[in-house]
């Protein structure tokens, strides 16, 4: 199918999704978060975070802004380090796969305070390890850790699905799918804000459904958006062809059905969030956690679309510049 008539496909999906996910105004420090984790980046050697790199690219910090709007200062610039520093192993992966080995020794960072790794990424999450203790939330580690091995976890199924040349059945797909997001993740971290309970507060009864089911938005968003790079690179499994293998889909058609779901999903997690707020007495952090739940998916939402546009354009860009 031709480039063209892909990035046609994603940008009506896009614009689709865009109508189901309502912008908030993000947190007023949030440019200079931005800045200063870029700085971060750059100052613990990070290669994404060089000009142009992943982190320019992806402005991992602007959802987290965006979600995080009235959260302490602190909170927020823990929230777009761990950001910043997933995207940033992302980019690695990319580059080089995904190792179960090296992510166990990422994983232990969490779990102990520190590290064998001598690389930036694991200098950079015990600094961010540091944070979190120093802002009294070390009794979230343990439950952010099981979230980066589940995510990691599931990343090397991926890539061992992508090896094999072999897809899923779409229950297994979608139940992966869910981990391999950020969101279990920075919903933990959210969780540093006294708004949603206190730092190292649980998560409130209720909520753990609606975080799954901003998981799976955010994952069908990511395959909608990222399905051009997906092929180019074969890198991603994503949901459109995994839909066409077990259906017969075209890829039009796959589109069309992903589409349908994120609108069906997303109908149920806007219906969980209103019956918290119809239950009498509920704590203010529980409905804060469930609304968190819904915009996590309308901030990464827009961080994919703003990524798709600009490679897009650039695509469009290589083959209409003449050459020589």
């Amino acid at each position: 199918m031709p480039r063209g008539d892909v990035d046609s496909l994603v940008t009506e999906a896009m614009t689709h999704v865009g109508t189901r996910c309502p912008r908030v105004e993000p947190h007023p420090e949030g440019g200079t978060v931005a800045d200063e984790t870029r700085a971060w980046a750059q100052r613990l050697g990070l290669h994404a975070a060089g000009e142009g790199g992943e982190v320019d690219r992806t402005h991992p910090a602007v959802p987290v802004a965006e979600v995080m709007r009235d959260a302490p200062i602190g909170v927020l610039r823990v929230g777009a380090l761990f950001a910043t520093w997933l995207a940033v192993l992302a980019d690695r992966a990319e580059t080089v796969g995904w190792d179960a080995d090296y992510c166990a020794s990422l994983v232990s960072v969490l779990k102990d305070g520190y590290t064998t790794g001598a690389d930036a990424l694991h200098l950079a999450l015990t600094d961010i390890y540091e944070r979190i203790v120093a802002a009294d939330g070390a009794g979230l580690l343990p439950e952010l850790a099981d979230a980066l091995a589940r995510h990691t976890a599931a990343a090397c199924r991926e890539q061992q699905w992508l090896a094999a040349d072999t897809s899923p059945g779409l229950a297994e797909f979608l139940d992966n799918r869910v981990d391999r997001t950020a969101v279990p993740m920075l919903t933990v971290l959210h969780r540093l804000d006294p708004a949603l309970g206190g730092p190292g507060g649980p998560i409130a009864e209720g909520v753990p459904p609606l975080d799954e089911l901003a998981g799976l938005l955010v994952g069908v968003d990511e395959d909608l958006a990222g399905y051009p790079r997906a092929i180019e690179t074969g890198t991603r499994l994503s949901l459109v062809p995994v839909l066409m293998r077990e259906y017969g889909h075209s890829v039009p058609t796959a589109f069309q059905s992903a589409t349908v779901l994120f609108g069906a999903w997303r109908t149920q997690l806007d219906h969980g969030v209103r019956e918290l707020h119809r239950i009498p007495g509920v704590a203010p952090a529980t409905l804060r956690q469930a609304e968190a739940a819904a915009e996590w998916v309308g901030a990464l939402h827009r961080r994919n679309a703003a990524r798709h546009d600009a490679l897009a354009a650039s695509h469009i860009t290589a083959r209409t510049v003449p050459v020589g």
